[in-house]
């Protein structure tokens, strides 16, 4: 009898082993990697290939209720097996853009990953079934947490245009990204909830491609309103032009010995602040962030003053009772004891946030919401009966040392 020769059969123990060199039974080259790994933990978990044709046009979609959604119908997926495509049209849209000499290219976060929600393997095994009903090559990058390759941010799209398109330039003004998070609000269609956030949308704006929901693309439905919910930070530069790097020197810093509170939210710039305007006059900085404990950092305070140097605390020193300690020092010296109390608004600082992990490359991760939220909770106003000399208010002013730093800056965050 003729026919296909039989498959051979694969043990479970011959298939961990694939997995763990990244193998893959999808064909075109397909391999796994782990981006910038750090212990058990990787940043972003890839799919490429080194042998498939590099794409001049692409599209990149979402994966989550944009290619799929659950089975079950439930809001998360019970595990691997827990989906159907998004729309029956799904299937025959992306085929036929294979066709047309498109590279698809999946763009995802999984912060489940870095959560212990979803383990690794469960991720590429839904991502291969997927592939393996489509039947055509698909590149897929996945963000694994709340980190610098997390959309909207671009460095997943930056990571498959430098490293994973073989030397081919990709021209994107025949590029499309699709996603679900794309800022609609609450009953944009019958019956729809709001979108959870914008960051679909933002991702292509900050690549600068063209950008469509899931409706739009595969169902040729017209747009909606929609909103960004952030910072638009090419409208807050437009009214805040930035300081030219050196220009702002500003005398902060006091010619008399003396100790510096900084208060401030989380992200506000209270360390780029002492960076820029205290440390280069010698002040010592003390910080929770780098020393550990409150203990440790009056300790190194304590020590500073006594050799006649200038201390500035660089924490948020947001209640009365935690400036009391710091205070109290410059009291028992004898010297000025000055608050620098940061004007930043709320959204920006979020916005800056994320901006110096990105910036980092992730050597900075962003603070969680939860940072925030324990500062607004504590926050008591300054005030000079605590036994400062004087308050300063100090409005943030934009200053980029490069190019780069500012367009960085321009992209949407949410």
């Amino acid at each position: 009898m003729s026919g296909r020769p039989k498959r051979k059969a694969v043990s479970n123990t011959e298939l961990k082993a694939k997995k763990l060199k990244g193998e893959t039974e999808l064909g075109n080259g397909l391999r796994w990697t782990n981006v910038d790994q750090s212990g058990d933990q990787c940043q972003m978990i890839a799919l490429t290939s080194d042998t498939l044709d590099g794409k001049s046009k692409v599209v990149g979609f979402d994966v989550d209720f944009t290619v799929i959604k659950t089975a079950s119908g439930r809001k998360f997926a019970t595990g691997a097996k827990d989906w159907v495509f998004w729309d029956t049209t799904v299937p025959e849209k992306l085929r036929s853009l294979n066709k047309d000499d498109y590279r698809i290219v999946f763009f995802t976060n999984q912060a489940g990953i870095e959560k212990k929600k979803l383990t690794p393997e469960s991720f590429k095994d839904k991502m291969e079934d997927i592939i393996k009903q489509l039947g055509i090559p698909v590149l897929v990058f996945a963000s694994t947490g709340s980190n610098q390759y997390r959309k909207p941010n671009t460095a997943m799209w930056d990571y498959f245009v430098k490293n994973c398109n073989n030397g081919v330039k990709v021209d994107k003004a025949k590029c499309t990204y699709v996603g679900d998070a794309a800022g609609r609000s609450k009953g944009w269609a019958k019956d729809k909830p709001k979108d959870f956030s914008c960051s679909d949308r933002m991702f292509a704006a900050n690549i600068g491609i063209r950008f469509s929901t899931p409706d739009e693309f595969f169902l040729n439905e017209a747009p909606v309103p929609f909103h960004w919910g952030s910072l638009d930070s090419k409208k807050f530069l437009s009214s805040h032009p930035p300081v030219p790097a050196g220009a702002d020197k500003s005398s902060f810093a006091s010619k008399v010995q003396e100790l510096v509170l900084m208060v401030g939210q989380p992200a506000s710039g209270k360390s780029t602040f002492r960076r820029r305007h205290l440390e280069p006059s010698g002040y010592v900085a003390v910080n929770r962030d780098t020393m550990g404990t409150m203990e440790k950092c009056i300790k190194a305070a304590k020590a500073a003053l006594q050799e006649g140097k200038s201390v500035v605390a660089d924490n948020t020193n947001p209640s009365v009772d935690g400036r009391a300690a710091f205070i109290k020092l410059a009291q028992e010296k004898g010297i000025p004891c000055r608050c620098f109390w940061l004007q930043t608004p709320l959204e920006l600082s979020h916005h800056l946030n994320m901006f110096r992990q990105n910036q980092t490359k992730g050597a900075v991760r962003r603070i969680p919401d939860v940072g925030f939220n324990m500062f607004k909770k504590n926050f008591q106003e300054p005030q000079l009966s605590e036994g400062f000399s004087d308050i300063i208010k100090v409005d943030f002013k934009p200053r980029f040392d490069n190019k780069n730093d500012e367009e960085l800056f321009k992209q949407w965050t949410d």
